[in-house]
Order: C-alpha cells, then structure tokens, then sequence
C-alpha cells in the first residue's frame, strides 16, 4: 500500500475534492472556443501585402505625432491637464509614492485611480522632459491603431480560409487602415496634453483582441491591467464585456464576468472615493447637494431626474454624431466596437458639455478607433454574403467611409497647428528663459494656458480664478508666470492683468521681465506668511495692456507706472472685458496737459458704446468715469465646421466684450495709469 505524500492530496471519499470541483466550475464558466485564426504565412500574397503596408501606414504615422508633439513641447502649448499628469510623474519618479496633487488639492490617485503614471515614472530616467509623456501617449495611440488593424487582417484571412470571401475583400481593410490613420481626430486628441486614455484603450483592445481570438488566460492578463488603470479601466472592462456577450454564444458567459468585473471595480473605486468626476456631470447634479458625484451618485442621479440626463444628451447630439463619423456611422453597430464606444459616449453625453463630447477631446479616442473596427467588420459580414446586392451595399460602404474621413481630415487637419500652437516662437523662448532660471523646489503660479511645462516640481498652481483667489505660500520664493494673452487661458486677460497689478503692489515682489505677453514675477514672501490673496478689484495697470509697445519699468513704484505719448493717436487700447447684459461703469486713471478723449466701444460687434472729452488736468493725476448699457448679441456660427462635418464648440463665455480706449487729442502729453470696466445696475 502505498501512502499519500501529504494531506493535500488525500481525496474525498465520496467523490473529487471541494479545490478540484471549484476548479472544474470555474474552467467550465471560463472554457469557451475563440477564432482560430490561420497562421500569417498562409495568408493569400495580396493581404500580406495590404498587412505590410498597413503597418507601415501607422509606423509612419507615429513618427509625424512624435514629431507633432515635440513642437507642441517645444512651444510650451501645454496647459493645466498635462501639469496634473506631469506633477504625479516628477513626484514618483522622485519617490513620491503617493504624490498630493497642488493643482486639484487632492492625492493624485483619487483622480480615478490612474496607476499608470507609476509603470511610466523610469522614463524620468531616460529623458526627463515634458514630451516624454507625449511620446508615450502617441506610442499608446499607433499601437491601438495596430491592434485594430491586425484584427481587420485576421477577419479577413479568417474569412478567406472559410471561402467565404473574394479575393478583392482584401482592399477592405486597406480601407480600415485609411479610416485609423487620415482621420484629424487622433493628432487633434494628442495634441491635448497628456492623458492615459491612449495607454488604457491600448490594454483593453489586447484584452478584447485575446478573448475573440480564445486566449483567455492572455485575455485575463489584460483584464487586470485595465483594471490598474482606474475608473477608465473599468468602463473599459464592462465594454468587452457587453461586446463578448453581443458577439456569439461562445463569447456570452466571458461577457457577462467581465460585465460584473468591470461594475464591482466601479462600485469598490467609488466607495474609496476614487473616481469623482471633478463636477463635468453638473447639470446632473444641479440642485442638490452631490458638486463633485461618484459612479454610484451619477447612476442615483440619473434614475432620479432621467429627464435632465435626456436633456443632457440631447445638448451635444451633434458632437457625439462628429465622435462617430469620421470612421463610418455604421461602425457603432458592431459588436466587438459597440461595448466600449456606448459607454463612452454615454458617459460623454451625460456632462451635456461640448467640452467633454467633442471629438478631439481624450474621452472620445476610443470612439474615433473603434468605430472603424465595426465597419470594416460589417463591410466583411456583406462581402461574405451571396446575395449580390449585399457585396455592392460593402463596397459602397467601404468608398462612402473613406470618403467621409476624408472629408473630415480636409475641413479639420490644417486647423490643429491654429488650435495648439497658442503661444507664439518669441513667447515660447521667454517662457523658456524663465524655465531655466526657476528652480524645481521655488513654488510656481502660472496661467493655466502654459502651466504644464512647469509642472515638475511640488508646489504648481494655475491662474484662472479671476482676481478674486487665494494660494498656499509654500518656502521663501514664489515665482508667478503670467500670459493674459498668450495661450489656450481660460482666465480673461483684464483678470491676470489685475493680479499683475496687485502682485507688484506686495513687499518682496519684483517683475523679472515683461516681453512677448509673457510677465514674470518674482515674489520673496515676508516671514510666517502662508498664502496670498487677490482681491476682486477690477483695476488693471495702464502698462499691462497688450497694445503697448516700448515700455520699461521705470525705478518709480508700481502704481506711478504709466504710459504716455505727446502724439495725437491711441495711448493705451485693446483690453477685453466681457460683461454681461445691462449697465456698466468705465473708469480711467490719467493725467494729461491737454483735452483727452475716451471711448467704450462693444468688440463684439465693433460699435461705439459711449465716448466722453475730458479737459486738461493740467498734469495732476485725476479718475474720471462714463457710464452706459450693453445689449448682449447672439453671436451666428454656433456650429464649427463646413457642410456635413462640424460640430458643436465649446461655448465662448457668455456677454459681449469691450474695449476701453484713451485717445490723445492734440500734441500734449497724455499719461494713463490704470483702467477698468465693471458691471453696474443703472439707467442709462
């Protein structure tokens, strides 16, 4: 008789084991049959060759975004996102393992769970530059473009061998190929800073692309990895899933577990508060008292007022048509595209916000990528068919798709260099003077429209609150680069001049430069002092304004600076306030040796508002005011784009905007110090 080894391999006498009945319960819930897909060197020689030459589309394609994006880079067009991403990855490269974000006052990890900047953080090491992270995104998005172009190829081989397909299917995913590489939405989406969206799709299609293929223990791998990827990864995940569960039999049970994998990971991320959605889902939200929801509060919230997440969807129906088109309407109705691009373009449609349904921003990636996947597919199921009709119906499919992308890429391509290359040559070299003269452990405040070059450090903070802000104050030299017109800013330009106003009025504060838009100040902070404030006053320095040319500070204090000119023309113009409807108060600060003249004209429309003539000061400093009314106009052209391809912008911010300009009269000197434009409730 022979004795067993150990316990653990004595069996139950009345049958198999409890481990080896779960383990035969699991394997026959996992067990599935994927395709079998025919080896690459028995392909036909015509889809090797479309296979070769896809490819090498793509690789090129990498190459112009790589190349795209160091301009990008070098440009300092980088703004307040990619400070977020770019901040957690200095930090953990630099042992931060659990980095605080100062841009969005909270650790980074509670901005959806995204793990992977820590995989990222070693190319530090490599090359410890900003376009680092956008040359990871554009590697991220060819190889997406790679997986679907492959799974193009092995459909069509898979239906060549099954003679189901004519030789000339071959040119469908030629067409697919076309679909991923001309559409403008991929350099438009890259060139937005940095996001992991690329990185977490690429994970999710190997995933996707494993399971269809019956490479479950490969396909699980994947799963796990998207997961690490946060709140994205697991929208990701129950995509698959309700692909897998659309696609065949064979694929429904792995659906339905990767569906339920994929929502518990929701659930477990919102209950650890990992995944708030920064307040874009705000008309949801309206009224009560979830600002800043989880998943389970948007779900709660979209049950209890279904009619506002209608509404939402409705506001943008022309955005989510743009996500969609440029790789063939029809694509959306595949199964193996459906999964991930309904989620997304659900959860981009319940912000009811242009800024997060547009196609070029990051959450539609997978909906441009995709979408092309489902019409290559769908052209094969019709090239497969016997009925004559339905081949003709995928050829013409397959034409009207490439055409329409090209449409696309004809009306939006050239118009990226004039979106993302806010910031003018001479601007980006003083930008980068100041860069290299700022050292990593000073605090830096800059205009969110040029922060993210600035980012690698501790302590970062944007300018885009108005006047009306407060800071922490960390160590004993602050530095504020301020742009009021230079850059993609969400601040207006009157607002940081005012804080340039204001900051010069501090003890400690001295400017650095002031050339090409860009202002610089250095700020040395009395001891004990723990953040600074600006105040709302809407007073702007006369000297900051952006037609002012030749100006140098002069060793007086800030608030005597000024400009002047004995020339009978424009002393100062160009500012840009923008009021709402109803009166308003414009105030000059000037002192002049003859008459001056004032106007308000409505930019908006280029019409005189209100003009006054005020005598000579006799060269005292005097504040004189004029009062007047503003009708808001509605602006035509709500649609961006040209015939069938556009889109719904981002809306400009609402009220029209005016200008204050001082005009010299005669040959006198005329020297004004500040100016400013404020709403006021008064008849005019």
């Amino acid at each position: 008789m022979t004795l067993p080894l150990s316990d653990d391999v004595v069996e139950n006498t009345s049958g198999a084991s409890k481990g080896t009945r779960v383990r035969e319960f699991v394997a026959k819930w996992l067990r599935y049959e994927g395709e079998d897909v025919p080896k690459r060197s028995t392909w036909p020689e015509s889809l090797q060759r479309v296979h070769g030459y896809g490819l090498l589309a793509i690789v090129v394609f990498f190459f112009g975004l790589a190349v795209w994006s160091s301009v990008i880079a070098r440009r300092f067009s980088l703004t307040f996102d990619y400070s977020f991403y770019g901040q957690a990855w200095y930090l953990i490269a630099h042992g931060h393992l659990d980095p605080f974000s100062t841009t969005v006052g909270a650790p980074y990890w509670h901005n959806a769970f995204e793990l992977v900047l820590y995989p990222l953080a070693p190319l530090w090491y490599l090359w410890p530059h900003a376009v680092t992270l956008l040359w990871a995104q554009d590697a991220a998005t060819a190889g997406c473009e790679a997986v679907l172009f492959i799974w193009m190829c092995e459909l069509t081989a898979l239906g060549l061998a099954r003679h189901r397909l004519r030789s000339w299917s071959v040119l469908l995913p030629a067409c697919g190929v076309v679909l991923l590489v001309v559409t403008p939405w991929t350099i438009w989406i890259n060139s937005f800073d940095f996001h992991p969206d690329a990185i977490d799709l690429l994970v999710a299609l190997l995933a996707a692309h494993a399971f269809w293929r019956g490479h479950a223990r490969r396909g699980w791998c994947w799963v796990v990895v998207t997961l690490l990827c946060g709140v994205i990864g697991a929208t990701y995940v129950a995509g698959v899933g309700i692909s897998c569960a659309l696609a065949g039999r064979q694929w429904r049970r792995i659906g339905a577990i990767l569906v339920v994998v994929g929502l518990l990971w929701l659930v477990l991320l919102s209950h650890i508060g990992a995944d708030h959605a920064s307040g874009v889902y705000a008309d949801l939200s309206k009224g009560t008292a979830f600002k800043n929801p989880s998943t389970n509060t948007l779900i709660r919230l979209i049950f209890e007022h279904p009619s506002r997440a209608l509404s939402a969807i409705w506001s943008v129906r022309l955005d989510l048509y743009a996500d969609v088109a440029g790789g063939g309407v029809i694509g959306l109705f595949s199964p193996w595209s459906f999964g991930i691009v309904v989620l997304v373009l659900l959860e981009d449609a319940l912000t009811g916000s242009a800024n997060f349904a547009e196609p070029y921003i990051q959450n539609s990636l997978p909906v441009v990528l995709l979408v092309p996947l489902g019409t290559v597919t769908i052209c094969l199921a019709l090239a497969a068919a016997r009925r004559r009709w339905k081949r003709v119906l995928s050829v013409a499919i397959a034409v009207l798709a490439v055409a329409n992308v090209t449409g696309w890429a004809l009306v939006w391509s050239h118009r990226a260099e004039q979106k993302w290359l806010s910031v003018a040559p001479k601007a980006a070299a003083t930008l980068q003077l100041t860069l290299d003269s700022v050292p990593t452990s000073d605090e830096v405040i800059a205009s969110q429209g040029v922060i993210g070059r600035f980012a690698f450090r501790q302590w970062i903070y944007k300018l885009d609150h108005g006047p009306a802000s407060t800071f922490p104050v960390h160590g004993h030299t602050v530095w504020f680069v301020i742009t009021p017109y230079v850059g993609f800013e969400t601040e207006s330009g009157v607002s940081a001049m005012a804080q340039i106003g204001q900051l010069l009025d501090r003890d400690g504060a001295s400017l650095v430069t002031h050339v090409n838009g860009v202002y610089v100040i250095k700020w040395r902070p009395p001891a004990r002092t723990t953040t600074i404030t600006f105040s709302s006053n809407p007073s702007i320095p006369a000297w900051t304004m952006p037609y002012v040319f030749r100006f140098r500070a002069p060793d007086a204090p800030p608030r005597q600076w000024h400009v002047s000119t004995n020339q009978p023309s424009d002393v100062v113009f160009g500012g840009v306030w923008s009021l709402p409807d109803g009166g308003w108060t414009a105030t000059v600060r000037f002192a002049s040796r003859g008459p001056v003249e004032v106007q308000v004209w409505d930019d908006s429309i280029d019409q005189l508002l209100a003009e006054k003539t005020f005598a000579s000061t006799g060269g005292a400093v005097v504040t004189k005011s004029l009062t007047g009314r503003v009708e808001n106009t509605a602006l035509a052209g709500v649609y961006d784009g040209a015939a069938i391809f556009k889109f719904l912008p981002i809306e400009p911010a609402p009220g029209d905007t005016l200008d204050i300009r001082v005009d010299n009269l005669g040959r006198y000197v005329v020297s004004v110090y500040s100016l400013a434009l404020a709403h006021a409730n008064h008849d005019h």
